[in-house]
């Protein structure tokens, strides 16, 4: 074995400090579709941690140069099947030593505690010249998998050997929840997107009986539900306004109240309230200066119509603006506003 000299040592770990930027930049350009990374963080041994490693792993090392997670990156996303596609990325961005690098996952076995993840030695490519010759480690783990790794440094063990006798199932029932746990986030993940998936076909083929509200449903019912956006373009036209993206979801409190279960429901509301929902936006953006409308405005005036022809107290319509706001004054008064007109309606049937 080769024992460098302290200063041998301090000087190769100024070169991987030189180079750890431009390997967070490259790692940085990973792409996940529609979220980002959780985190990347980065670190380089100390002198005293690299000369304890390379006594301890002296049939491993014959050099120091021989040692591969000098500087080391952890790549931490949120779900397990996002782990292989950062892999994939990681691969098209440096080089890989395959033989030391490990899937690590694949060596859980019956007796083994603790939490795994995907390990890659890597290089700049070759064309990067400078520090193409430096190789460090990317280690890419679930947020879960994390969580475990910090647990498990920060009481001290690394294998289960190490572990007290007495305590080893107590850590095993712990990894098997976290485990259990990431592989449920991961499902319901792909539960999501079938879920959305159908909900957009339904809406398509207007099989809206039986599609409840909640966050996906509204959103693209709002999008794509061809009555819905004939009466927001009506409502646009009356300003000469451009339409907006808005943020439908926000308003599910406001329907759960008003009882508006499936997007049948409200496809019978819009039928319902056109005339009377079109009369209100007329009162408020007839002769305005309004320039653009939020897609969600039609939503707006719908559920005041809705409150104006339907069997509402005052008390009621007071409960209903007390979902969206604190304010006492803006509530009393779009309460009185809706009841003056409540009681217009009534006198003119």
């Amino acid at each position: 074995m080769i024992f460098e000299t302290d200063s041998e040592i301090q000087e190769l770990r100024e070169r991987y400090a030189h180079m750890e930027g431009l390997v967070e930049e490259r790692l940085r350009q990973i792409q996940m579709p529609g979220q980002a990374l959780i985190h990347i963080s980065h670190r380089i041994k100390t002198m005293e941690s690299i000369k304890e490693k390379m006594e301890r792993k002296q049939d491993q090392y014959q050099s120091i140069h021989d040692m591969r997670d000098i500087l080391g990156f952890r790549v931490i996303c949120y779900f397990s099947g996002d782990v292989d596609l950062i892999a994939e990325q990681i691969t098209n961005l440096f080089r890989i030593d395959s033989k030391r690098s490990k899937d690590k996952r694949k060596l859980i076995d019956a007796k083994t505690f603790g939490y795994l993840s995907l390990h890659y030695i890597c290089a700049l490519p070759e064309e990067d010249g400078e520090f193409s010759d430096l190789w460090f480690e990317i280690q890419i783990k679930t947020l879960l998998q994390h969580c475990w790794a910090q647990i498990e440094h920060d009481l001290g063990y690394k294998t289960d050997v190490e572990v007290p006798r007495d305590i080893r199932r107590s850590f095993s029932r712990a990894a098997c929840l976290l485990e259990t746990t990431d592989c449920l986030f991961e499902d319901i993940r792909n539960e999501l997107a079938e879920y959305e998936d159908k909900v957009k076909t339904d809406i398509d083929n207007n099989s809206l009986n039986d599609v409840f509200f909640d966050r996906i449903s509204l959103i693209e019912f709002t999008r794509k539900n061809a009555e819905y956006q004939k009466l927001l373009q009506e409502m646009a036209a009356i300003c000469d306004a451009r339409i907006t993206e808005g943020r439908p979801e926000n308003l599910l409190v406001q329907i759960e109240f008003l009882e508006i279960h499936t997007l049948e429901d409200m496809l019978h509301l819009i039928r319902d309230q056109h005339d009377l929902a079109m009369e209100l936006a007329k009162q408020t953006l007839e002769g305005s200066e309004l320039d653009e409308l939020s897609s969600t405005a039609a939503y707006y005036y719908l559920f005041r119509a809705k409150l104006i022809s339907g069997h509402y107290s005052k008390e009621r319509i007071r409960e209903f603006f007390m979902l969206t706001s604190k304010n006492e004054r803006i509530i009393e008064a779009n309460t009185e506003k809706i009841f003056r007109e409540k009681l217009s309606v009534s006198e003119l049937a």
